[in-house]
């Protein structure tokens, strides 16, 4: 039986522990106090008693998934594959990983479940870069699709196939990545919320109208606002912030100065009460109102736009819908053909990145090729031509 170790037996953890047993591995818990993992396991033996419940697994299947899971014992040397998920600090990972290097086999892969450190350095600093890679879990780990396989700077290639086959093996779908700031979700789905800010800012739509327009015409589960708002809009705008800071301050990636507001008064969304919506009522009451009345809008951008709606999508949209959500999606399209001009990952990748890590209703790239590049360039022009930054520009 194939073993792992998960070091940090939090939600993450426990939740990458979870898919590991549920998919015959033998699987090994460690934290800083026993009871942690021990509670881990208890909470982990409840999911699985829901989803016999739910009739999703079997109980002999929920019997054997709990059989596997276990304690860190002094057998580190027999995994295969140790997983980090403990907290995002480079130091810190490094320390609990270092005293454990001794004690691993080989062979055995070490894999980071970072979201935003450099996979390359915490190799390095290990000095072990040739087997160690990323593999980022989204939350919650048993529910959600995405894997992220990145590849740090001295990452044997080997160590990548295995990770990626991994991955698969316990359900995953798999994108393979360079080790850039943001990998490809965190970079490419920033435009959804910052596009949206700016909207709002620029005096062109409501928060309702936008989150409206993207679900109803565009088919995205959640719009921009509210997907913030649940999100909270400090975590958001941290992650803004560092991926912008990181990609040279690009316009594309720049934070909104409303959202940063919102963070500022600790209006942060549902955890708060407040964000973009109040959750004080029965149902979520819209807070944030446009400042300005709508500006008049050049013909050639308005037309554009439709163009570029009817394209993309089935539904039929008014004027007002279909600057909005062709706004958002193009800046979306543009940020993934920045990714792929970048390094950061190939198309194919960058797509499966967005569908199963966003649950975006298609994949960015081949929507583009849906819709036609050339409407999708005429539609970033004349958005260039009205904006006050570069953030529309098409790589070349």
């Amino acid at each position: 039986m194939s073993r792992v170790t998960v070091i940090g037996a939090g939600a993450m953890g426990a939740g990458i522990a979870q898919v590991a047993a549920q998919h015959g591995w033998d699987v090994h818990l460690q934290d800083v106090d026993d009871a942690v993992v021990d509670a881990a396991i208890e909470g982990i033996g409840k999911r699985l008693d829901r989803l016999v419940q739910k009739e999703r697994i079997t109980a002999e299947a929920a019997e054997a998934a709990r059989s596997r899971l276990h304690r860190l014992d002094d057998g580190l040397g027999k995994s295969d594959l140790v997983i980090e998920a403990i907290v995002e600090d480079l130091d810190i990972k490094t320390s609990v990983l270092g005293d454990l290097v001794p004690r691993m086999a080989p062979e055995t892969i070490i894999a980071t479940n970072t979201s935003s450190l450099s996979v390359g350095d915490l190799g390095e600093r290990l000095g072990q870069a040739h087997r160690c890679c990323g593999m980022h879990f989204f939350n919650p780990a048993p529910i959600m699709k995405l894997v992220e396989v990145v590849r740090g700077r001295g990452t044997d290639e080997a160590v990548v196939d295995r990770v990626a086959d991994i991955a698969a093996s316990w359900g995953k779908q798999v994108a393979r990545c360079a080790d850039t700031p943001g990998f490809i979700v965190n970079r490419v789905a920033r435009p959804y919320y910052l596009e949206a800010f700016r909207i709002i800012e620029d005096g062109i739509a409501t928060p309702e109208f936008i989150d409206d327009t993207m679900k109803t015409i565009g088919g995205f589960r959640m719009g921009p606002m509210e997907l913030t708002d649940f999100i909270g809009h400090d975590v958001n705008t941290a992650t803004t912030r560092t991926v912008w800071e990181q990609w040279n301050q690009s316009a594309r990636l720049a934070p909104s100065w409303l959202q940063e507001s919102l963070v500022s008064e600790g209006h942060l969304g549902r955890k708060s009460g407040r964000g973009i919506y109040d959750y004080e009522a029965d149902s979520p009451t819209c807070v944030i109102q446009v400042a300005q009345p709508a500006p008049q809008l050049p013909d050639a951008l308005r037309a554009a736009a439709i163009e570029f709606t009817r394209h993309a999508v089935d539904t039929d949209a008014t004027a007002e819908q279909a600057v909005v959500f062709a706004r958002i999606l193009a800046a979306l399209i543009n940020e993934a053909r920045w990714a792929e001009h970048d390094g950061v990952a190939a198309p194919a990748d960058i797509d499966t990145a967005v569908q199963y890590g966003m649950n975006y209703p298609r994949g960015l790239l081949a929507w583009r090729d849906a819709i036609g590049p050339p409407r999708v360039s005429a539609l970033l022009e004349a958005l260039d031509a009205v904006a006050d930054d570069d953030r529309f520009i098409e790589p070349a």
